[in-house]
């Protein structure tokens, strides 16, 4: 029988475990052993695997579906080399009235529509940008940007929190042609989840100390 992923499920390997981000309810599920072990199979052998316990598991849980539908695979992200906020360079300033206006979009959404629904709403927007010209340097451009983000940033009152935040410089960086993902993440004992946006290996939300335990399970 074929299995796939389900469209509001993502997953990613954490050491020896898996670990998946159910978009609907917006929670974190630790996968058991078995289960974790049809889920490296499903990367080596495609859709078409053995029914078994951990399967089995994984359907009746609502983690992946029968029939055919997107791969199951573990998102991955490009290895982090550098960080827009430890480089020297002239930051591209942001006018905080921006920041404010889309942050405030960005806590909006996830208060009132959910995790979900606000997640969709930003990939309609990367959609409606992704055809602008971007800068000349993209990639120093992108570094810039995100240094006039963090600049701009401790102008708000408002409390620094991961997911809005990262939302709302992708959403800048989209406005200007400048292509970047946002990336959930976790790590284990102690549990806990992170939100972070970089370009390629790239990354312009935070140091790299502060990403560098987070392995990601989702990508936006």
């Amino acid at each position: 029988m074929d299995y796939h992923l389900l469209p509001h499920v993502s997953f990613g390997f954490v050491d020896d475990r898996a670990v998946a981000l159910d978009l609907r309810t917006d929670r974190y599920f630790m996968i058991a052993a078995a289960e974790t072990s049809a889920l490296r199979s499903a990367g080596i052998e495609g859709t078409g695997l053995v029914d078994g316990v951990g399967i089995g598991a994984l359907v009746r849980r609502r983690l992946i579906g029968t029939g055919t539908g997107p791969a199951i695979a573990p998102v991955v992200a490009e290895p982090l080399s550098r960080s827009a906020l430890e480089v020297e360079a002239n930051g591209r300033r942001i006018g905080w009235p921006e920041i404010a206006f889309v942050r405030a979009q960005a806590s909006l959404c996830l208060r009132f529509l959910g995790l979900q629904k606000t997640l969709a709403r930003w990939q309609r927007l990367r959609l409606r940008y992704q055809n602008r010209k971007p800068p000349n340097d993209v990639e120093q451009a992108a570094l810039q940007y995100a240094q006039g983000f963090a600049d701009g940033r401790l102008l708000l009152p408002a409390k620094t929190l991961c997911v809005p935040d990262s939302l709302t410089l992708a959403c800048i960086l989209w406005r200007r042609g400048i292509d970047a993902d946002v990336y959930f993440g976790v790590r284990l004992a102690p549990f806990l989840a992170h939100a972070w946006v970089q370009r390629g290996d790239m990354l312009l939300s935070d140091t790299l100390n502060t990403v560098g335990e987070y392995t990601p399970v989702f990508r936006l």
